[in-house]
């Protein structure tokens, strides 16, 4: 049976979780339908899922010890690993913004340190990293699909228009041409993959 401190740990978990998949749903789909995503909305997913977060490692840390939260971390190391995910997560996201601010946007970078807390928490550094990992290949994947639908949606185009309406070069139509792909749900897919396989 679980002590008084053992179940607020984890009533927390569960509402940083549940606050998380909230935030999964709506970020991701600002992201899909705006191509960005909004500072305030950002802040507000991390003002309200990291405490939840932090709450149950300092609640377990109360109980003594590990449990069904942080599985046979101690709750010190949890609450360790969570922030220095974030930070991680964070930092390294802010360094592919500044070396290839083509791939990533801003709102992206500011999301980083949420994935990397949820996953932290959810499995220590390896997680995390995992993640980031899964990330770029679920980013790399959607990305293939989109360019084969751009070419098959130009070469539609240009059988059914006139010879002479269509351009000189070779290039891509701009009518048919895809945005980048919004890396939001790229990096809550990974992250749900990552809390779903511990």
């Amino acid at each position: 049976m679980p002590s008084g401190w053992a179940a607020v740990a984890t009533v927390c978990a569960v509402v940083a979780f549940a606050l998380f998949a909230v935030w999964t749903v709506l970020l991701s789909v600002v992201d899909v339908r705006e191509r960005r995503l909004p500072n305030r909305l950002v802040s507000l997913a991390l003002c309200t899922t990291l405490p939840a977060l932090l709450a149950s490692t300092a609640a377990l840390g109360l109980d003594g010890g590990a449990g069904l939260v942080s599985g046979d971390r101690p709750a010190m190391r949890v609450a360790l690993d969570t922030v220095i995910a974030a930070a991680a997560c964070g930092a390294g996201f802010a360094v592919l913004w500044r070396w290839a601010p083509a791939g990533i946007g801003g709102g992206d970078v500011k999301l980083a340190p949420l994935i990397g807390a949820v996953t932290g928490f959810a499995g220590g550094g390896t997680a995390a990293l995992a993640a980031v990992v899964i990330v770029f290949g679920v980013a790399a994947v959607w990305g293939a699909v989109l360019q084969v639908r751009r070419c098959r949606g130009a070469r539609a185009l240009r059988a059914a228009l006139p010879r002479a309406a269509l351009p000189v070069s070779n290039a891509p139509l701009t009518a048919v041409r895809l945005t980048a792909v919004p890396f939001a749900p790229c990096l809550f897919a990974a992250a749900w993959v990552v809390i779903v396989c511990i």
